[in-house]
């Protein structure tokens, strides 16, 4: 960015109570469930009780803001937000001023780089040479995404400790809530290699990518700012990586780890690829088993749903975005939807005040699509590669735009949607 586990239950299918019917005989079995070992590694510290209040998600949709800078009339987006990813400080009033004054606001770093941008490279070299991260050509910085903002040695606690001071203690004096952590990777995508200590080389990394050592570095940051952070007097401070799970498993046993540091995660990839496309069904179940999983920690999961059109988004790609969104939702979760990096305004949309209600169970598989049903409704999302038909239980159904559902409806892949029960609540 520049600038509670799946379990097995039992649907209880109908439109209110007097509607309930069996389920198709032909259901599909749930969705497994994978086994996540939270003792892999206790946290960053562990006893304590948690340092950020999240604001209970169990009912309906909550949504978020993706930084703030745009923002003009703060009141009526706070009113829309559960959390604020990198919000301005001078916004801090007036959100504590509003009618939803506890919700968490975060102040915005970059985890490896230097925010300040006036910091050239030269400066470096100058004040702490031994702090610049190069790639193994001992000449060009280990520089991310083409800023030009300089890389950092995280693994030299003077830099940690020039962090909290530097950006946690003035985080807490101005009442944030927590440090957003930008571009947090278990990766070493930009081929980081070494320091020059005293002037002499030493290399830390391979400067490929899949690298152990990189990996437990950045871990090992992650465990200790935030036992810094928490550590803070009056005010302690929470941390919220920007970290997406990709391509692992959500009981790796590094992601685990990482969980157990932070008190939330948020996850720019979402359920659209960093807006590149749809996740297959393996990976999009695996992101909802992690979701769970995040949550029952008692940790927040923060989801960006980025779409590579121009805004405002199509109703279809919001449908898909809500639905996939409500099959892992529990009590600390909420999400964000845009167009590619179309980050800084309150994007809150009327679908987002849809009255579903809390869920009456967890996400099952069924009639080759996903589906979890709500109080008031139902989330059904197709992430297969086969089109399939839904046959609605008995009951008055509409769509989040007021059309009526009919007795079945089809769901082309890649696509989702969110139903409303117009009849009475059916658990």
């Amino acid at each position: 960015m520049e600038r509670v586990r799946l379990g097995l239950v039992v649907l209880l299918w109908g439109c209110g109570s007097g509607n309930a019917t069996a389920p198709d005989a032909s259901a599909d079995a749930p969705a497994d469930v994978v086994a996540i070992d939270s003792s892999v590694e206790s946290g960053a510290d562990a006893g304590a009780g948690p340092v950020v209040s999240f604001l209970d998600t169990s009912t309906g949709i909550h949504a978020f803001l993706t930084f703030d800078y745009g923002v003009t009339d703060v009141a009526t987006a706070a009113t829309h937000a559960d959390f604020v990813w990198g919000n301005e400080q001078n916004h801090i009033a007036a959100y504590r001023a509003s009618t939803n004054p506890k919700l968490v606001l975060s102040d915005y770093i970059p985890f490896t780089r230097d925010p300040d941008g006036t910091h050239t490279l030269a400066y470096w070299q100058g004040a702490h040479p031994d702090w610049v991260l190069y790639q193994c050509d001992q000449t060009t910085p280990a520089y991310e995404f083409g800023d030009p903002n300089v890389s950092l040695d995280i693994t030299n606690p003077a830099v940690v400790d020039w962090q909290v001071q530097s950006f946690g203690v003035p985080a807490a004096a101005a009442g944030y809530d927590m440090i957003a952590a930008d571009n947090y990777t278990l990766s070493n995508d930009f081929k980081a290699c070494g320091i020059f200590q005293n002037g002499t080389w030493k290399q830390l990394y391979s400067g490929a990518s899949s690298d152990p050592q990189y990996t437990a570095d950045v871990l090992a940051w992650a465990k200790s700012f935030s036992t810094k952070l928490h550590a803070l007097t009056p005010k302690p401070l929470g941390l919220v990586p920007n970290f997406s799970l990709g391509s692992l498993a959500p009981n790796d046993p590094n992601v685990v780890k990482l969980v157990s540091y932070v008190d939330a995660i948020l996850d720019e990839g979402g359920y659209t690829e960093y807006g590149s496309g749809f996740p297959n069904e393996a990976r999009w179940t695996s992101l909802q088993t992690f979701v769970e999983y995040v949550q029952s920690q008692g940790k927040a999961y923060f989801s960006i749903n980025e779409w590579n059109v121009t805004p405002p988004l199509p109703n279809a790609d919001v449908q898909w975005s809500l639905a996939s969104y409500l099959m892992s939702k529990e009590r600390a979760s909420a999400i964000f939807a845009s167009g590619v990096q179309q980050y800084g305004s309150d994007n809150w949309r009327p679908e987002y005040a849809a009255a579903i209600g809390t869920p009456c169970g967890a996400m099952q598989k069924t009639q080759g699509v996903y589906v979890r049903e709500y109080q008031h409704g139902y989330a059904i999302v197709n992430p297969t590669t086969s089109a399939a038909t839904f046959t609605l239980p008995s009951g008055s159904f509409t769509d989040l735009y007021g059309n009526p559902a009919n007795s079945s409806v089809s769901l082309p892949v890649d696509t989702g949607m969110v139903l409303l029960c117009t009849s009475g609540p059916r658990c």
